[in-house]
């Protein structure tokens, strides 16, 4: 065993794993060193926290491997926007930790680090096939890599394990870390007790209700005034982070006439060897674009009406074992092939594969955009935007406001680099050019507002549609108020439905965390439900999608002689849950207190 551990491809998928693990490690375990250095140049450093340097050198090769990962699990093509966002806030996160872990002298010795990569190996040092057996992971394996002396007159495999001792006291420090901050949080058996009640105790009800929706608008009328009033109470719940306005010339990523041409020319190509004999899956594995092609370009069985009318029409004309000719649908160009057939007429269905080609823009195509955009935004930066536009006979648009993080249609949620940069720039600058799926795209800064309130005419819409939606339930609410009168009178709610020409519902039984349909969770008509007794009738009950009138039909009693031996199990979960809020708390106040110097929009664009 030992021997196949220390074979080529152990070692290098050991190395992949070792590097990972080096660069991760640099930034929470010696995180120190850089902040003796001081606050260098911006070419040194991508930013830092609270006064402690982020090197670009460092930040780089955790990109390098974040991206090595994401391929590793089968990812070829990573999002890099989503990677820069995601490898910053770890680095963050790891760096106020280590900041944590030094401020309260928090320390792990030898013999703890060398217990736990004994018992609590890493997920990673887990999945490796090498500590396996039967593709579970042997403990039993990886101790006896551990112990054997030649592991360490190996320089690889030596280095291996110290970083595999490394990762277990970063895991050590972290948990000892978690345990100072969420450490008295303790549980109450009256919050077991709690626990077991709102997990078991249930109702069932009948009711009647209006929804909100059926409501007319012109009922619920909001008046500029009543808005005015509203904002004016409420501004704190508009507060934005500072953002900008942009223009935006953007050309999308449409094939020509020519690609067209190129991927019929490839169905036809593919279409001959299919007809010649060639193994449909197999060619289907090579050269299909469709997410089947892996699968031979299997799609199972499929009857009318499943998949587009002109793929439809030429599966179900061939007879098993037939190859269609090639088929143009809006995903591209397919060569269909059915395996068996079952069934008769509208019950028919066929077992088919296919090979797509689709239709997109080739590298000439692409190429020939970007020069467009790279020419236009050498031009803007001359003349200025707007000129540049009329020059080059294009068309542009301006954006609302945009804050770093927020979602933009071209960006999608990467809009952190654009933002960043315009914050700092002055009306009227460039950006570089953007590429992505949707096409590319050339920025320029209209405007930069500073951090506040967004301004009433941006809610409008938003306050008139609350305060629209609470007048509704009001209508609502008014129109049982009569029925509850009725009731009032010692009609049974069913009698006063009819009259009413309103339905009775009866959901299922539902618990106190439970969902009711149409009704929602958590409000406050489940709270009505569970204040009633059997075969009470409540008063006129508003949530934000309604109003109702509601009887308990039957309450489920908690049968408390199950508490005992759920008592264990419920703990840990309202241990965890505290803790886990506690901790979440405490790291929320961290990071809002932390001074994060970012300088990422200097080095990426795109995030």
């Amino acid at each position: 065993m030992l021997a196949q551990m220390r074979s080529a491809t152990f070692i290098k998928a050991m190395m992949i794993i070792v590097a990972v693990a080096f660069v991760g490690l640099m930034v929470f375990e010696w995180g120190a060193d850089f902040s003796s250095r001081g606050f260098a140049a911006v070419g040194d450093n991508m930013g830092s926290v609270n006064g402690q340097d982020i090197s670009v050198k460092q930040f780089e090769a955790e990109i390098r491997n974040d991206l090595e990962q994401a391929k590793a699990r089968g990812n070829e093509d990573p999002d890099v926007s989503q990677i820069i966002s995601q490898t910053w806030e770890r680095v963050v996160t790891q760096t106020l930790f280590g900041q944590q872990i030094d401020k309260y002298g928090i320390t792990v010795s030898d013999a703890e680090v060398d217990h736990i990569n004994r018992t609590q190996p890493a997920e990673w040092i887990q999945q490796q096939e090498f500590f396996q057996t039967d593709g579970t992971f042997d403990l039993a394996k990886y101790n006896q890599f551990l112990d054997d002396p030649s592991t360490y007159s190996d320089p690889r495999m030596k280095q291996f394990v110290l970083f595999a001792e490394e990762n277990a006291r970063s895991q050590l420090l972290s948990q000892k870390l978690e345990t100072l901050i969420v450490g008295s949080v303790k549980v109450s058996d009256a919050e077991i007790e709690q626990a077991y009640i709102e997990q078991n105790e249930k109702v069932r009800v009948s009711y009647i209700g209006f929804d909100a929706n059926v409501i007319s608008d012109s009922l619920a009328l909001v008046a500029d005034a009543e808005i005015q009033t509203y904002y004016e109470e409420h501004r704190d719940e508009y507060q934005e982070d500072a953002a900008v306005r942009v223009a935006f010339v953007s050309l999308q990523k449409t094939a020509t006439a020519r690609d067209e041409a190129e991927a019929k020319a490839e169905i036809d190509r593919v279409f001959a060897e299919a007809k010649a004999g060639d193994d449909f899956a197999e060619l289907a594995r090579v050269y299909s674009d469709g997410p089947s092609g892996p699968r031979g370009g299997d799609l199972g069985f499929f009857g009318r009406g499943r998949m587009v009318k002109p793929f439809e029409d030429a599966a179900f004309a061939l007879n098993a074992g037939e190859i269609s000719d090639p088929v143009k649908t809006q995903f591209g160009w397919h060569v269909i092939k059915v395996e068996e057939t079952r069934g008769a007429a509208d019950s028919l269905e066929v077992h088919a594969r296919h090979i797509l080609i689709e239709v997109r823009p080739g590298r000439d195509t692409l190429d020939s955009l970007r020069v467009v955009v790279e020419e236009f935004a050498e031009i803007a930066e001359d003349v200025g935007f707007d000129l540049a536009v009329n020059q080059r006979d294009l068309q542009s648009q301006d954006s609302e406001f945009i804050t770093a993080g927020s979602f933009f249609p071209l960006l999608g949620n990467s809009t952190s680099g654009l933002v960043n940069k315009f914050l700092r720039g002055s009306p009227g600058d460039i950006s570089s050019v953007y590429e992505n799926d949707q096409g590319i795209h050339v920025f320029a800064l209209r405007e930069i507002r500073e951090a506040g309130p967004r301004p009433l005419d941006e809610v409008k819409p938003q306050i008139e549609a609350s305060l629209k939606n609470k007048k509704k339930v009001e209508v609502a609410a008014g129109r049982l108020a009569e029925v509850m009168g009725q009731i009032k009178t010692g009609k049974s709610l069913e009698e006063t439905a009819e009259f009413f020409n309103l339905t009775v519902q009866t959901p299922q039984s539902f618990a106190r965390t439970g969902f009711v349909p149409s009704v929602g969770s958590r409000n406050a008509f489940v709270g009505a439900a569970f204040r009633l007794s059997t075969g009470q009738t409540s008063e006129v009950v508003k949530t934000d999608r309604g109003a109702y009138i509601l009887r308990v039909e039957e309450r489920q009693s908690v049968d408390k002689t199950g508490l005992g031996s759920a008592k264990g199990t419920l703990l840990q979960q309202v241990l965890s849950q505290k803790r886990q809020e506690v901790f979440t708390a405490w790291f929320a106040d961290l990071r809002e207190s932390a001074d994060i110097v970012d300088y990422r929009h200097f080095f990426y664009s795109d995030y």
